[in-house]
């Protein structure tokens, strides 16, 4: 499957909802909807000719849109590093199985700084019984309580910044800030994780200088994605249900959309 994705907001979002209905068959409500999140925004989930159909008819209409695969995050060679070495020509990636990647700073297409999360809601649903006044006169005095079911409900959440590589050649490399050594930094290395985060993508910016860059997906890349990506799961165990959404692959997917986005000249 293709999705289809706006990648700018629209100058006029109303014709754009009325472009959007037209071409993908919605309803104008349901065009807002698909429009309203900041971009870049999935608007449709389709079969490649329909995709492409779609993203024709809705550039014609003045959208800034594009296809990428589903699956286009894992595509290419895609390496979650546990060590860099980061030279003055280039730099070396390695995940903690597998060979290194090597990645020329000539070769960096776009870098990204991101941040996703892991949300997770317990719900614990408990039985007990409790003096009841109606039920002792209704059955006068037999029963005397009645069964009161609630549930009790928690939640946490866990969120981890990134820093994304785009090759020219198709690299993918993720660099998660609780996954990477980060004494790849040498002396700019900091006393703080996400201090680290910050130095290093300092860094791969001025190596990199001709990348396009953008830093949106640290409030973006949190944003679960679940009616066209996966991350939500659903775990029932007697009176025991558990939801958890994952973002780190809406914020892989949506790295792909702004990355391709530059490539065809519909970014900045």
């Amino acid at each position: 499957m293709k999705l289809v994705a706006s990648v700018r907001v629209p100058k006029d979002v109303e014709a754009a909802a009325a472009a959007l209905g037209r071409a993908a068959g919605l309803t104008l409500a349901e065009a807002r909807i698909r429009l309203a999140p900041e971009p870049p925004a999935i608007l449709a989930s389709l079969v490649p000719p329909s995709a492409h159909a779609l993203v024709t008819e809705l550039r014609q209409a003045g959208l800034a849109v594009l296809s990428v695969d589903g699956d286009a995050a894992s595509q290419g060679t895609r390496v979650v590093a546990r060590t860099a070495v980061l030279g003055p020509a280039g730099a070396t990636f390695q995940a903690r199985s597998g060979a290194p990647v090597e990645l020329p700073w000539t070769e960096v297409s776009a870098l990204f700084r991101g941040s996703s999360s892991v949300r997770s809601e317990t719900a614990v649903t408990q039985k007990s019984k409790q003096f009841s006044v109606a039920a002792a006169v209704i059955t006068q005095g037999l029963k005397m309580s009645q069964t009161v079911e609630r549930t009790a409900r928690s939640q946490q959440e866990e969120t981890e910044q990134v820093v994304l590589l785009h090759g020219r050649g198709g690299q993918r490399i993720v660099l998660r800030e609780r996954e990477l050594d980060f004494s790849c930094l040498g002396a700019a290395m900091q006393p703080t994780r996400t201090a680290n985060i910050v130095a290093l993508a300092r860094l791969l910016k001025e190596r990199a200088p001709g990348a396009f860059y953008d830093e949106r997906l640290l409030r973006l890349g949190r944003r679960p994605l679940p009616m066209f990506v996966g991350g939500e799961t659903h775990l029932q165990d007697g009176k025991v249900s558990q939801t958890r959404v994952d973002t780190s692959g809406s914020l892989e997917l949506l790295a792909e959309i702004l990355s391709r986005g530059a490539q065809e000249g519909l970014l900045p």
